[in-house]
Order: C-alpha cells, then sequence, then structure tokens
C-alpha cells in the first residue's frame, strides 16, 4: 500500500532571558540552522500557500498580581485544567486565520513544534509535593500536551539535543536558562483547532527570577491562501549585558516575491523579559550588509522594551488571560516594509540584530514567512508499476518488489526556466536499480539522470516556454528495490519508506532562483476542498511479515516485538528496559484500543513478568501501536578470529561464534548473507561486520565484529621530548620502528585531532624497513596507520599529552584598584602579579619587586610605600634545573582620584563585601545609595568608613542595580567640589 505523507515545517521562537545585569558577554552555544521535520529532513524552507500560527502561555504568575510587578517578586503554579494529578498548566486556543475565506478544514498541517523553558530547577528531575502532599516526579525534558476532546493528553520528552540544558543558576550555566522543543506534527493534525493545555513543565515557585512557559507553533498550507516562503532556524545564543552591547543572527534561505510590495511576518517568544525592566531591543536590517538596523515593535510593547512579558498573539482565548506574563513574551506581528524598504523583490537573506544595556537572555529559534512568487515548475510523482505490472493501491508490496515511479514535469510559470535540478531522497531500504529521464522538446542543455550518494539527481537544464502550461516537459522514470536485508527489516519494526523530492532553478527573465517545489501526489478529492493539491511525499508500505519468518528466521507476528529481560525479576520498569527499544515521548498499555480500564504503564507503574502477555506501545506521531511483550533470555555471543594470510588470493580470516544462554535453537545472520543459518564459523573479509543471533523467542543479540588485515612486519612506535637548552616552546619527537619480513615498501598514515579541535593529516610514502622521526605533532589524539604493497596494514593509537613537552618560560601581569592615567599605579595601593609562567615542571618562582622585598609566591599581592619607577623582575626555575627570568617597569605615582567599582558581592565571604569610593588624597567626600525607586538606603561623610553591607532596614537588599552619588574635594590647594553620579550592581 502506499499512502501520503506530509512534511512539515516549524515557525519563529525567539526567547529571551533574565534582567539581571553582568557585564558584556556572548556566546552561540548551539549554532543556528535550518529546522525541519523528522518525516522530511530536506525540506527546510517551505514555499507554499499558507502561513503559520504561534500560541502559548505562562505556568506561573505573581502570588500578588499587578501589571507592573517584574517575577523577583513570589510566582506561584497555574493550574488551569481541573486535572488534581497535574501540578502546574495553562491552556491557549489554536485558530487558522480565514485569509481569502479560508476553510479551516481545507488547511493540512506541514509541522508542528512545541517549545518550553524555564528558570529554577538546576537537575532535569526532581520532585515537589502534588495537591495531596505526596512527592511528584518531575522532570524539565517531559511535558503533558492535552488536545482538543482528549482528556487523556500525551506525554512529550524533548531529545539530546533538544535544544539546551543547563546545570546551575550561575555564569558558566548561562544562569540556568533551558528551552526543550518535541516536534507534535501528527498529534496536531489529529486534533485541530481548538484549546490546547500545557502541564507539569519544569519550573519552581520562589522569587530568584523564576519562570516557565510554553509556545506551540503550527505551519500549514491551504489552497486559496497567498503564496510565502517560511523559514525555519533555532539554536542556542545566551547573552548578558550591563552596557548596550549589539549582537547579530544571519538569516538566508527564503526568497521574497519578484515584483510588488513584499509582506513580512514574524512570530517571537520570549522568557523572562520583564514588565519595569528598560533597554530589550530586537532589530532587523534594512536590505542586505548595510548595517543599517530598524528597531522593531508591535502593539503591545514599545521599540526600547521590547520584551515586557507581554502576549500578542491575534486575540485567540488564553488561561489565564494576563498582562503581565512574568517573564514570557508571545507575539505575531507584521515587519514594517512600507516600498519594500526593509525586505526587497528577490532578497533571499537578512540580519537580526539583538541587544540590551542590562538583561541576560538567549535566542533559540527565529521564523520569517514571507510573500513568494507562484510556484513555476510542477513535478507529479507517482508510482507506475510493481514488478512490471500496473501499480494497484489496495495491494502492499514485499521484500524483493521492483517499484517503477514517474515523476513528470511542467512548466507552469510562463517563464523559460535555466539549471533545472530534481532531486529525489532515497531512504536507507529502497535501493536503486536504474534511472532515465526523457524530454519533449527540442534542444535540451541537460544530463540523464544518475544516483548521487542517497538522491537520484537529474540535472534537466533550460526548460523552454510551452505552447500550454499543461504541456508535459520532461519525464524521469526511475526504479528501486524493496531491501531484502533481514537486519534492516529486523530493525525496522514496520517496514514503511518515506519518498520526496523537491525542483530547483533559476527564472531565465529575472535571473533570480524559483521557489524550491516540492513533489505533487494528486489532488483533493474532498468536497470541500475539491481538486487542491496535495504536496506530500510518497509512503511505500512494505508487508515484511512472510518474509522475515520465512527467510530471517524472525517471527513478526504478535507481539511484533520481544524484550528480553533479566532472569527473577518481579517487575519490569519501562525506564530500563523499554528507552533503548522505543523512542522517547512513546505510552505503554496493556490493551488497544484504549477504554476506561485500561491501564498505562510508566510513571511508577511496572508491567508485572508475565511471558504470556501482549502489551502495546504507542509511539509519538505514530499512527497504529505497536505488540510487545517480554521474554526471559540474555543472549552472550564470543568471537574468536583466526590468525590469516596477507596475500591477495586469501585475504579472508575464519571466525568462530561461542553463543551461550538465552533459548536454543538459535539463527545466525551473518551481514553478508543476510539469511538464518545454524552456522557459527565463516570466513569474513577485512573490515566492520554486524553479526545477529536470534534465539527460540525471537530475542536479538548484535555483535560488530573488526577484522583486522594479517600482518606481515612489526611496528613499533615511542615518543620522547626534544633535546635543547631550556627551550621556551614545547618540542617532541615521535619515532616509528618498522621491521619488516619483506623488502616492501611502506606507507604511512597519521590522522588526528588536535587538542584545540583542529584535524591533522600526514601522509609518508615508500618507506623501507627502517627508523623514522617526526617532530611536528602537537597535544591531541592520533590514529598511525602503516600498509605495505601486499595490503597488510596496522594501526597504533598515539596520545600527545601537553605534560610531553619539555619548556619553560616566564611571564606575568599586574593589576591594582589604582591603575589609573594609563598604566600608573598609586602607592599605599596593592598590586596583584599575576603569573602566567608556563613550564612543563616548574618548581619554584622567585620576586623582585625592586625595593629591596622579594617573594616566593606563585602570584604575590605588594604594596609600595612611596612613588617612583621600579623594576620588578620574576625568576622562574624548573626541576630540569633550567631557569627563566623577565623584567617590566611600574610607574608608582601620587596622584589625586576618585573610583567607583561596578559591582560588589555581600556573601560574607571576606572578599568585595562592602560597596564604597576607592580614593587618594581627598580632604572631604559625602556618599549615598539609592534603590530604583529613588529611595536612599546608604549614606556616610566617613572617609574611614568600610562601605554599604548589602543591607536595608535590617534586611539583605535584592539583587540588581543601585544608584550612587559622591561628592568630593580634593586635598590640594584651590581645588573645587566635585560630584559623580552612576550605577552598580549587587551581586549574591
Amino acid at each position: 500500500m502506499i499512502k501520503a505523507h506530509i512534511s512539515s515545517l516549524i515557525s519563529l521562537t525567539i526567547i529571551f532571558f533574565l534582567c539581571i545585569q553582568y557585564s558584556v558577554f556572548s556566546q552561540v552555544r548551539v549554532p543556528f540552522a535550518e529546522r525541519a521535520s523528522a518525516s522530511n529532513p530536506s525540506r527546510k524552507t517551505f514555499h507554499v500557500k499558507g502561513d503559520f500560527v504561534l500560541i502559548g502561555n505562562t505556568n506561573l504568575s505573581l502570588a500578588n498580581y499587578s501589571d507592573d510587578l517584574m517575577n523577583d517578586n513570589l510566582l506561584l503554579f497555574e493550574d488551569v485544567d481541573g486535572n488534581n494529578s497535574t501540578i502546574n498548566s495553562s491552556s491557549a486556543v489554536l485558530n487558522f486565520p480565514k485569509e481569502n475565506g479560508a476553510d479551516a478544514s481545507c488547511s493540512n498541517v506541514l509541522f508542528a513544534g512545541l517549545y518550553w523553558s524555564g528558570r529554577g530547577p538546576t537537575e532535569d528531575v526532581y520532585y515537589l509535593n502534588d495537591q495531596n502532599g505526596f512527592p511528584k516526579k518531575m522532570d524539565r525534558r517531559e511535558v503533558k500536551l492535552f488536545g482538543p476532546d482528549d482528556p487523556v493528553g500525551g506525554k512529550f520528552s524533548a531529545g539530546d539535543n533538544d535544544i539546551r540544558y543547563t546545570y546551575g543558576l550561575d555564569l558558566d550555566n548561562d544562569l540556568g536558562l533551558y528551552v526543550g522543543f518535541v516536534e507534535v506534527t501528527d498529534y496536531i493534525r489529529q486534533h485541530g483547532e481548538g484549546e490546547y493545555t500545557v502541564a507539569d513543565l519544569g519550573a519552581l515557585e520562589g522569587t530568584n527570577y523564576h519562570y516557565g512557559g510554553w509556545s506551540l507553533v503550527v505551519v500549514y498550507e491551504n489552497p486559496v491562501m497567498e503564496n510565502r516562503s517560511i523559514t525555519v532556524f533555532d539554536g542556542y545564543a545566551f547573552v548578558r549585558g550591563s552596557v548596550v552591547a549589539d549582537f547579530t543572527i544571519p538569516i538566508s534561505g527564503f526568497s521574497a516575491v519578484d515584483n510588488g510590495p513584499v509582506n513580512m511576518k514574524l512570530g517571537i517568544a520570549a522568557g523572562e523579559g520583564d514588565v519595569a525592566a528598560l533597554g530589550d531591543y530586537f532589530e532587523i536590517e534594512r536590505g542586505v550588509n548595510t548595517n543599517d538596523f530598524v528597531r522593531l515593535s508591535h502593539a503591545g510593547n514599545s521599540p526600547d522594551n521590547f520584551f515586557n512579558s507581554s502576549i500578542l498573539t491575534g486575540g485567540n482565548p488564553r488561561n489565564p488571560n494576563l498582562k503581565n506574563n512574568t517573564g514570557m513574551d508571545i507575539s505575531v506581528f507584521d515587519v514594517p516594509n512600507a516600498g519594500n524598504s526593509i525586505i526587497s523583490n528577490g532578497q533571499t537573506s537578512t540580519r537580526f540584530r539583538y541587544g540590551t544595556d542590562g538583561d541576560a537572555y538567549v535566542i533559540y529559534n527565529i521564523v520569517m514567512a514571507v510573500d513568494a512568487n507562484e510556484p513555476e515548475v510542477q513535478g507529479y510523482h507517482y508510482v507506475k508499476t510493481i514488478n512490471n505490472q500496473a501499480f494497484d493501491a489496495s495491494k502492499s508490496m514485499v521484500p524483493g518488489d521492483e517499484l517503477e515511479i514517474v515523476v513528470e514535469i511542467k512548466n507552469t510559470g510562463g517563464v523559460k526556466l535555466e539549471d533545472l535540478l530534481l532531486e529525489i531522497n532515497l531512504p536507507e531500504g529502497l535501493e536503486y536499480v536504474s534511472s532515465r529521464g526523457e524530454y519533449f522538446f527540442a534542444g535540451n542543455s541537460g544530463k540523464q539522470p544518475a544516483q548521487v550518494l542517497h538522491q537520484v539527481r537529474w540535472e534537466l537544464g533550460q526548460i523552454p516556454l510551452p505552447k500550454n502550461a499543461d504541456d508535459l516537459m520532461a519525464t524521469l522514470t526511475y526504479s528501486l528495490r524493496v531491501t531484502d536485508r533481514c537486519e534492516l527489516l529486523i530493525d525496522t519494526c514496520s517496514a514503511n519508506f518515506v519518498l520526496d523530492g523537491q525542483i530547483q532553478g533559476i527564472n531565465k527573465d529575472s535571473g533570480k532562483p524559483i521557489p524550491t517545489t516540492p513533489l505533487l501526489v494528486g489532488f483533493s478529492e474532498d468536497s470541500k476542498c475539491f481538486n487542491s493539491p496535495i504536496f506530500e511525499p510518497i509512503e511505500i508500505q512494505v508487508d515484511a511479515g512472510e518474509f522475515l519468518k520465512n527467510k530471517c528466521g524472525y517471527e513478526s507476528g504478535e507481539p511484533k516485538v520481544i524484550i528480553c529481560t533479566s532472569q527473577g525479576d518481579t517487575e519490569i520498569s519501562p525506564s530500563i528496559y523499554l528507552t533503548d527499544v522505543f523512542p522517547a515521548g512513546t505510552r505503554y498499555y496493556n490493551e488497544f484500543p484504549l477504554t476506561s480500564t485500561t491501564i498505562e504503564y510508566g510513571n511508577g507503574i511496572n508491567f508485572l513478568p508475565d511471558y504470556q502477555a501482549i502489551y502495546y506501545a504507542v509511539i509519538p506521531d505514530g499512527t497504529c501501536p505497536i505488540g510487545f511483550g517480554f521474554a526471559v533470555s540474555e543472549v552472550e555471543i564470543e568471537v574468536a578470529i583466526e590468525d590469516g594470510s596477507c596475500q591477495p588470493s586469501t585475504p579472508e580470516r575464519k571466525v568462530s561464534l561461542s553463543i551461550s544462554n538465552g533459548v536454543a535453537p538459535y539463527s545466525v545472520i551473518w551481514e553478508e548473507g543476510g539469511v538464518p543459518t545454524a552456522e557459527t564459523d565463516r570466513a569474513l573479509l577485512p573490515g566492520l561486520h554486524r553479526i545477529s543471533v536470534v534465539d527460540q523467542t525471537g530475542c536479538i543479540a548484535k555483535k560488530d565484529v573488526l577484522i583486522p588485515k594479517a600482518k606481515l612486519f612489526s611496528v613499533e612506535l615511542t615518543k620522547s621530548s626534544l633535546p635543547g637548552d631550556c627551550p621556551e616552546e614545547p618540542g617532541l619527537t615521535v619515532r616509528l620502528v618498522i621491521t619488516s619480513e619483506s623488502t616492501s615498501e611502506h606507507m604511512v598514515t597519521i590522522e588526528g585531532v588536535l587538542l584545540s579541535g583542529e584535524k591533522f593529516r600526514l601522509i609518508d610514502l615508500e618507506l623501507p624497513e627502517g627508523n623514522y622521526e617526526y617532530n611536528d605533532l602537537l597535544p591531541g589524539t592520533y590514529t598511525v596507520e602503516i600498509e605495505n604493497l601486499e595490503g597488510c596494514s596496522q594501526v597504533e593509537s598515539l596520545y600527545i599529552g601537553e605534560e610531553d613537552f619539555v619548556y619553560l618560560k616566564a611571564d606575568y601581569v599586574y593589576n591594582s584598584e589604582s591603575l589609573v592615567n594609563e598604566g600608573l599605579l598609586n602607592f599605599n595601593y596593592p598590586v596583584s602579579f599575576d603569573n602566567h609562567s608556563q613550564g612543563s615542571s616548574i618548581l619554584m618562582y622567585f620576586w623582585d619587586f625592586g625595593d629591596g622585598n622579594t617573594s616566593s609566591d606563585s602570584d604575590p599581592i605588594h604594596q609600595y610605600s612611596a612613588p617612583g619607577d621600579y623594576i620588578v623582575r620574576l625568576e622562574v626555575s624548573d626541576l630540569l634545573g633550567c631557569v627563566k627570568e623577565i623584567s617590566k617597569s611600574l610607574k608608582i605615582t601620587g596622584a589625586q582620584y576618585v573610583r567607583m567599582p561596578d559591582a560588589f558581592t555581600p556573601n560574607g565571604d571576606g572578599r568585595n563585601d562592602y560597596y564604597f569610593p576607592v580614593f587618594n588624597q581627598l580632604q572631604f567626600i559625602e556618599f549615598s545609595i539609592f534603590n530604583r525607586w529613588g529611595e536612599m538606603i546608604f549614606y556616610s561623610q566617613n572617609q574611614e568608613s568600610q562601605g554599604w553591607d548589602g543591607n536595608f532596614k535590617g534586611k539583605e537588599a535584592p539583587i540588581g542595580t543601585y544608584i550612587y552619588k559622591v561628592n568630593y574635594l580634593y586635598e590640594s590647594e584651590g581645588a573645587k567640589p566635585k560630584t559623580q553620579t552612576g550605577s552598580f550592581v549587587l551581586i549574591k
């Protein structure tokens, strides 16, 4: 059977976090890249008649709600679903816009992505008390999603790389900001428009800038809507700052309409954008590489406070429906593009710029919807024959069947095309047989199609303008064979394979790319959406049951999957036995279809060791359950490899298997043959082989066996430090000794990855037996392969660490809180000397400060008692007797100055616990500190004061930014009073 399989797309979500001020810092932890659906990964930019919708809500709100309070106040969970089993929940309604009178029942969901984010928990798994006071397991990587008319809902889990999780609230952990993602396309297709609720989101109640919320992005197509180019990017870019700083994200891959106005739509979701914290902004570049950026805003915010805890998504209902969403910003708005001043006709790239003068945040997802051209080419994709017989959609295919598939190409855009390229993506399991192309016009300039890696590619060249848009211009006919490889069919529980493709090229009149166009598989026969084109992959469904049983020794009837358990288990835990069998988010039941008495396993409910029972696994986005059962079996495989010959005529080596445990008799599947056999000995060629053993219960054990080539020579690989008179740079010699039984020459290949991340490769040819030295290898991990002319080879591993290099170099830097006037320092203030010396075996240090004082500390602190010019000398010695030294000049002055620190940390550790001006030669000082509401919280006229200790009215002041004012008068004659104001940060 063959059926359509809908492709997918992701929209835009951007999350910004934390209004705590720190010094500027920005780093992309996860590089931004296009996001595509798992069911159609090759389709990364969508040129469709359609749009995207973005909804969401917050699962935390203020205990004492106010429109103007930030989330450093007490936040409590929202829980609106009326379900006693959930800790927190919120909801929003999904509606498809009615553009051009679009009927929602004709809308086809291409992609749905669920994002969630928060700050508070520092581990993935933690526990909270539920409404009955019992501990409930929470997991930051999981959420529950309930759609319209679905009281059971589903538990969805983020993948290992979706998107980023940190484990701490400090700066090294990006302040604990995490982002999760899971694709929910099939779930949204099934439930359609209506109210969606997200529950049990990983967050905490509290006052430490906690937040937690979610957003749902849905990309869809509808035949009466406008053409748009929709491109999705996601990653993880963390930034923090206490001064204005700009950072850019380049975006490409979309294609704006060639003529007329260009409309552009953005959807943005953000976290920790405080309503009272100003300075957040988000900008788009005017044109391409102009560095002229336009600051954006919408009806619910302002250009200088873009992220202000507002949700503006087209008026859809939400519960709770708050103005102040305490850290969650979700908005959908049009970019002002009058006269195409920002995005021009035919533009294919732009840049976003974001920044702040105080906030810390993370950006992780962006989508753009831009007006696009009508598709200018059509490819109709269908199965023509199976085994040379006319295709019958009601019949399933079996392994070994050969399919003939056709793509009919038409030029429908009314323009000449050039550099046209058709690509068919081939999944593993459908094996390429042949392909041919046929042109239906004279003077074609294209090539014949061919297989290139996992694609069928056809470069058609120029396509002329047809007399009629419906004229057939070219046809691709290609043949595929359904695999009969047992190991692949066993691994794929249901043997379904997806075929998709796309066409791209150039509009010859404009010289611009045409929209990348997916292949057409037919037209809708639904009465409401009649004759609407369907752009989807073809799904090849294969009935492999009899083949697996007869050819592979594998019974594919119920249960379809056997999970091997340990002898003596009294309970069988899903988290132990099933996580490597089924994908994350799979749910397990004792029966299917579900009834009111159905038992769901997981979350503490384990299976009983009933080895006759059949259970059912419902995977995320799955169309049918997978039956499975348990068996007590622990098959073990031991492998013995005989010594072999290195002669070209007999390269094989004998492999013998010893099989134990499990339930005999066993079936062995050797990778080369693929047919089950009782044979446990076989001659295998050198290389990596995967051997499968199936016992009587159906349990499978697999063994990867590496067959090395036989040896006719020996090698010795050693490393030693380079000799020399105390070098300042590291050096090492790697010595290779080749001892051979023949006069054959050898090839040496050294490949590796340096500690810096760079790759290294070196090849030496025509080396006879002898000794060889390599002096240019840097620290890293290497593989050294030596191969002779007979094809025999040996591989050695080599690790070079920094400790392998003998060297010594002296160096240091200095700093002081009195460092002013371009490097001048003031006397009576400590000077910190930071030792930057390097060496393989440093023994001791000797410091001469030039004023008669010395030290043997690694990083000493010294205070000069009088102004003057001093030479500071550092002498370093190592265990080998090497001595290196370095001298630098310091100028100590007695200048007048007042300096204000940027921050302090009143945490009682004895370091930086008080905030007070640093000054020299003052006769008067008056110092005041104010909070952000203008209230004075500290005052002193005492030059000997320790300063503010971070307390106000007997309580610790909150983390944040404070204002200072200092009036002072220098001691010098004729000095005039001065005033200085500014801000600083209290950090805990």
